[in-house]
């Protein structure tokens, strides 16, 4: 029996499954999407959408929650402003898991692990200043003795 029993094990020990998962989330966050096994889509959805939820927020404790499962505070940083741009209007729901295919080898399901809204970067906004007016260059004379 599985009593009191929380998640998937995946076929490996505590901490290779929770690298696992970051490398899954850093990717997902990366590109948008992921395509896994339909096991390890269902496994990282929930700490995805957790994710996703304290992004939105962005207060200080949201993003220092999220720093503790990158460890990169420029990542988390471009992941926060991402997601708010691009999400800020939902409250929950923020990924879908969509059927692929099998895959070759073994015949494993194949699941795509995305966002409802494309993710959509943003440009830093460039200053152009106006040309300053190119100086004459004063010629410099060499007199021989």
């Amino acid at each position: 029996m599985r009593h009191r029993i929380l998640g998937r094990q995946l076929n490996r020990t505590a901490k290779l499954r929770w690298s696992l998962f970051r490398s899954q989330l850093r990717s997902l966050f990366t590109y948008g999407f992921i395509n896994t096994t339909e096991a390890k889509a269902k496994s990282i959805l929930n700490n995805a959408e957790k994710i996703t939820g304290l992004a939105i927020k962005g207060t200080i404790n949201d993003i220092k929650e999220i720093n503790k499962t990158f460890a990169n505070e420029k990542f988390v940083k471009e992941i926060v402003a991402k997601i708010q741009n691009s999400l800020s209007g939902r409250t929950s729901n923020f990924l879908k898991i969509q059927r692929v295919g099998f895959r070759q080898g073994d015949n494993a399901l194949i699941s795509k692990l995305s966002f409802y809204k494309e993710l959509v970067a943003i440009k830093p906004e460039i200053k152009l200043e106006p040309k300053a007016k190119k100086a004459k260059a004063a010629k410099l004379v060499v007199k021989k003795n």
